[in-house]
């Protein structure tokens, strides 16, 4: 094994709900992300990295074994996975690492280690153990759709418009400050004598509600913000699937306010503040690192576990598959070693996390797994490989398996029994037209749903979800009430 001076550290930062267009190293011209905008020119970007679950738990789940949600049954925000599945901690502490998780990973059950040496900042997650009080997010399939039944209820589509109760809600914001703290304590208890590390800071910001101290709001006011609109000849509705997750984000109780200016002007007021205190607090975990002179032997890696359509098309939150939901930011920086202002445009998901740290480690993967390492691009030898994204959504708010596939430009998106849509992202970023029936489309429709078939069988998923959404809701209605 080699010296643990040879061995490089890792610092994993994390966002939540972040809208990856809304930044200044995606070229937005109000974000004011200085950091990262620093970090992503150090480094190597990932235009179009994709999540592979567009909820927070299932994402993060698959993120960790590299596996699709469907495959650990992590159908959604209550479903926890088995403890004998492998990890990036059981990865990095096979390879002689110490690994550490501070704050947000919304594991669910009784393990909130899943193969990590420590857990800092636990308080803060959404999940802390076993509580069958979550099960109230088994949402029922074969019942009709209809708002969220997880308190608190304003946390859905009311927290997307402005009112006095959001004039002071700090609730992720006193999250993230202990988070931090734990965070700085941490890297600055390293030095150069001290065994390599992964360390992965998750933050809350920017998940919603929505809420800053004024000193992050006052650079976005009574300025003029591009704001979602959409265009009179465009139904933004486009399926079964939309009017689901709309009614589950009961945007019906908020659709004659959500897009009035001034509500959409507090919105991304408030938004954009969010991401310039993340920035800020990102500035100083790397500021630290140049301290403690461990800048050259520790690679950043900055990533989202998915975005918000934040009133795009006039929806919210996230569980769609239209690309403000399913695009994530992913960034590598370690310079002199990998290169440096790079742009790659080829598609990648969160899937590839995994592969790559074990590449980086010289370990050995659990299993045969989907994502790909790519370090190779990292280093400047060869480009990502060029194949098939996929994507899927079991979880609440949907009634029956949903898919996302992406080959090239074009989005393809299936849910079973009932829906089939094709995008061209390139010609049309915003998805407003469904081309599934222009017949010039139709052999391409047709190898993309045959892919998805052969990556998944909605029918046994279908099976698996609604037993799991059937035994949980029999655990709440037993003992889950009282607790």
């Amino acid at each position: 094994m080699p010296d643990k001076s040879e061995k490089m550290n890792i610092l994993f930062i994390m966002s939540d709900s972040l809208v990856t267009q809304l930044t200044g190293f995606m070229n937005d011209q109000i974000a004011e992300t200085p950091n990262l905008d620093k970090l992503a020119a150090s480094g190597v970007l990932f235009n179009n990295a994709y999540c592979n679950s567009p909820l927070c738990a299932p994402s993060r789940a698959s993120m960790v074994t590299g596996r699709y949600v469907s495959e650990i049954g992590a159908f959604d925000n209550s479903n926890e996975f088995s403890s004998e599945i492998p990890t990036m901690g059981h990865v990095f502490h096979a390879a002689g690492y110490e690994s550490v998780i501070i704050g947000k990973m919304h594991f669910l059950g009784y393990d909130q280690w899943h193969g990590f040496d420590q857990r800092l900042a636990l308080s803060t997650d959404y999940s802390r153990g076993y509580s069958p009080g979550a099960y109230v997010c088994a949402y029922q399939w074969d019942q009709p759709s209809g708002p969220n039944p997880a308190p608190p209820a304003e946390w859905m589509g009311p927290s997307y418009v402005r009112t006095s109760q959001w004039d002071h809600y700090p609730h992720h914001y006193q999250r993230d400050e202990e988070i931090h703290k734990q965070a700085i304590a941490y890297l600055s208890s390293k030095n150069s004598e001290s065994e390599p590390f992964f360390c992965c800071v998750s933050y809350h910001a920017p998940h919603n509600p929505f809420w800053i101290p004024p000193k992050y709001l006052a650079p976005f006011q009574n300025r003029t913000l591009l704001l979602p609109s959409i265009p009179e000849d465009v139904n933004p509705c486009h399926g079964i699937m939309d009017k689901w997750l709309n009614d589950f984000h009961r945007i019906p109780e908020i659709e004659d306010r959500l897009m009035h200016e001034d509500s959409l002007q507090w919105l991304y007021e408030t938004y954009y503040g969010i991401v310039h205190y993340l920035d800020e607090r990102i500035g100083e975990l790397l500021n630290v690192l140049r301290q403690k002179k461990l800048d050259r032997n520790t690679a950043i890696v900055f990533a989202s576990d998915h975005g918000d359509m934040l009133a795009h098309r006039g929806m919210v939150q996230k569980r769609y598959f239209y690309d403000r939901s399913m695009r994530v930011a992913l960034i590598f920086s370690l310079p002199n070693h990998w290169r440096e202002d790079v742009r790659i445009e080829t598609p990648v998901s969160l899937l590839d996390l995994l592969p790559t740290f074990t590449e980086l480690l010289d370990g050995q993967l659990p299993d045969e797994l989907p994502g790909r390492s790519v370090l190779s691009s990292l280093r400047g030898d060869s480009e990502p490989e060029n194949r098939m994204i996929f994507a899927e959504y079991h979880g609440e708010g949907v009634h029956a398996p949903c898919f996302m596939a992406l080959k090239d430009q074009y989005k393809y998106i299936y849910v079973h029994g009932h829906e089939e849509r094709l995008y061209n992202l390139e010609q049309d970023p915003d998805e407003f037209q469904n081309l599934i029936t222009d017949s010039s489309y139709s052999n391409l429709v047709a190898e993309l749903k045959a892919a998805v078939f052969r990556q998944f069988n909605p029918d046994a998923i279908a099976e698996a979800a609604i037993r799991s959404q059937r035994n949980r809701r029999f655990i709440l209605n037993s003992v889950g009430k009282n607790q």
